[in-house]
């Protein structure tokens, strides 16, 4: 029957309510989750999440997964509720602009207005990106000549609002070009709200920024997840592009690294890093040097275990400065990079190459060698967003 909602008996992690977020998107991202099934929340503040086949039955091994001390996960038989049948947003936005036209567009005598309505859907966006409870469009979104006729300063509200309301959120932006300034400062409008300050809770990491005025890659969101996999007890990092935070925070909340010196220009950039650290509970753990970090990186030689160079499209007049701050024993680097696809062996080669040239010119007793190589995402066609973790091994 359509509208009655089954109760099954369902495999389910039970877990402290205060590890559901974190273990929830754990399960997403490695696709144990049972989809057809909700979670739920069982007595004395646990959640039961529901598992697939796939799901490791091991405590040990979701812990390790997770990359931390024991949680008290369970596994236990749970009667849940079945997931209601999925909504296409997509389909919803269509089907708000569809009626929000209907009430909005004029139409001249010659004009078909089938036609006319045809080719204004044409138009409307199938992509956006959600930063909690604000929806930011592309930045061609409802800026072609056709809907700047049609929109006008009397109806424009009640666009944004229908849009708001097609995609279950509360504030409606723009996206605009990143200035091309040595900040890269975020250019987004925002459409539809009071404010475009955004707080996200994110794995385990709580991030807040204002979205028009710093960037934020949801994108890089598996890259930000392995970092933070990463086990940095007792280390201490540079990261020379530290923007709001999108690597430091993971890797001092999620990684346990010991202190992070965290390189950035953007002022505020800077106010939501401090924003998260505080939040995170990790101020304690975190130096901010604010300026260019061809003066600050000078200032670090010698000290860091690792350091992390996210600058893209390239970091490369980076990598003597951030060589000579890892220690005399050696570490880590990892190179982002945008590189076309065809090419990633050799830029790999030249890569280590150029390193190993900066190593003879630091006169530091290093071998040069590659760990791993991620590909992240594709950043434009043919073109990959690549991170390539190097070790420095010191040698006498």
């Amino acid at each position: 029957m359509v509208g009655v909602e089954k109760r099954i008996s369902s495999a389910s992690l039970v877990v402290e309510k205060g590890h559901g977020e974190a273990l929830y998107h754990l399960l997403k991202e490695k696709k144990w989750l049972n989809p057809k099934m909700q979670p739920k929340e069982t007595a004395n503040g646990f959640l039961a999440i529901p598992i697939n086949e796939k799901c490791p039955i091991t405590e040990v091994e979701i812990n390790a997964f997770l990359n931390r001390d024991a949680i008290g996960i369970r596994f236990e038989n749970v009667i849940l509720h079945s997931s209601p049948p999925s909504v296409k947003p997509h389909s919803r936005l269509q089907e708000s602009i569809t009626r929000w036209l209907e009430k909005n567009l004029e139409i001249g005598e010659r004009e078909s207005k089938a036609e006319v309505m045809a080719e204004l859907m044409a138009e409307v966006p199938t992509k956006w990106e959600r930063l909690g409870d604000l929806i930011l469009l592309p930045q061609t979104a409802f800026e072609s000549k056709q809907w700047s006729a049609i929109i006008s300063d009397k109806n424009q509200l009640s666009l944004w609002k229908c849009i708001a309301e097609a995609l279950k959120a509360e504030r409606v932006g723009r996206q605009k070009n990143i200035r091309n300034d040595v900040e890269r400062s975020s250019q987004a409008q925002l459409l539809l709200g009071d404010s475009s300050w955004v707080e996200l809770l994110d794995y385990g990491v709580r991030f807040g920024f204002d979205a028009c005025k710093v960037m934020y890659s949801s994108g890089n969101v598996t890259e930000r997840h392995r970092i933070g996999n990463m086990d940095m007890k007792g280390e201490t990092i540079v990261d020379c592009y530290a923007g709001i935070g999108y690597y430091t925070l993971p890797m001092l909340v999620r990684g346990g690294a010991k202190l992070v010196h965290a390189c950035e220009l953007n002022h505020y950039s800077i106010t939501a890093l401090e924003w998260g650290a505080k939040t995170n509970n990790v101020s304690d753990r975190l130096i901010i040097h604010q300026g260019d970090n061809a003066i600050s990186l000078t200032e670090l030689e010698g000290i860091a275990d690792r350091c992390h160079l996210g600058l893209l499209p390239s970091s490369q007049p980076t990598w003597k400065l951030a060589i000579a701050c890892l220690k005399e024993k050696g570490g880590i680097l990892h190179i982002h990079m945008n590189v076309e696809e065809e090419k990633i062996e050799q830029w790999i080669n030249s890569t280590i190459h150029s390193l190993q040239q900066y190593v003879i010119e630091l006169k530091r007793n290093y071998n040069v060698e590659v760990l791993h190589l991620e590909k992240v995402k594709w950043f434009a066609p043919r073109v990959r967003h690549v991170v390539l973790d190097v070790e420095f091994i010191h040698y006498d």
